[in-house]
């Protein structure tokens, strides 16, 4: 039973759910928002509780938190025998509890939804920087999909040059989902059922 609930596989399961969740959790909040603009205004926005679309948008970030935990620990067993790729997992897995604290904490609670959401983005985007390495050299993940880790890095920070904030968090928060699908399908690939 432990070894299932500790698999790869769960963790890549759990890794396309979230994605795919929270993608539809978004634009569901979007629609039921009416008002909310993509370049404009941030996405924490849609979580504020005077607004029609915050109880998607905030059960989106938990409820992908939550799966985001998952795929943390199927990272953590696939790369556990290096220390950076484990770091990386326990970083990653840290950044979904902020995820959660995103949902927990919407913006129209302030300094502590101020401080979740920095450390979300902060602690993921170190997390992604430390798989790199443990990447290129897993035979699950592939020289590639180290290239594709650094390459929505750079993006990202290509973003952070020339966007505005709500602009780059919204390619920030669609590059983490697309990494954690892509990253997903390539660890069920290697971890098929029994």
């Amino acid at each position: 039973m432990n070894t299932v609930i500790l698999s790869p596989r769960l963790g890549a399961m759990a890794g396309i759910a979230g994605s795919v969740f929270f993608a539809i959790m978004w634009t569901a909040a979007v629609f039921a928002d009416g008002s909310w603009h993509l370049g404009e205004m941030t996405l924490s926005e849609l979580g504020d509780r005077s607004r029609s679309g915050h109880l998607l948008f905030n059960t989106g970030a938990m409820v992908t938190g939550i799966l985001s935990l998952l795929f943390s620990v199927g990272l953590y067993k696939v790369l556990s025998p290096g220390i950076i790729g484990r770091a990386g997992a326990a970083m990653m897995g840290l950044a979904s509890l902020l995820l959660i604290g995103v949902g927990l904490f919407p913006i129209d609670t302030g300094t502590p939804h101020t401080v979740v959401s920095l450390s979300f983005f902060g602690i993921a985007a170190l997390a992604m920087v430390l798989f790199i390495v443990p990447f290129a050299r897993s035979y699950v993940f592939h020289p590639s999909m180290a290239m594709f880790t650094a390459f929505l890095l750079l993006v990202c920070l290509v973003g952070a040059a020339i966007l505005k904030l709500p602009g780059l968090e919204a390619l920030a928060v669609g590059c983490l989902l697309l990494w954690m699908f892509v990253v997903s399908i390539r660890m069920m690939w290697h971890h098929p059922a029994r």
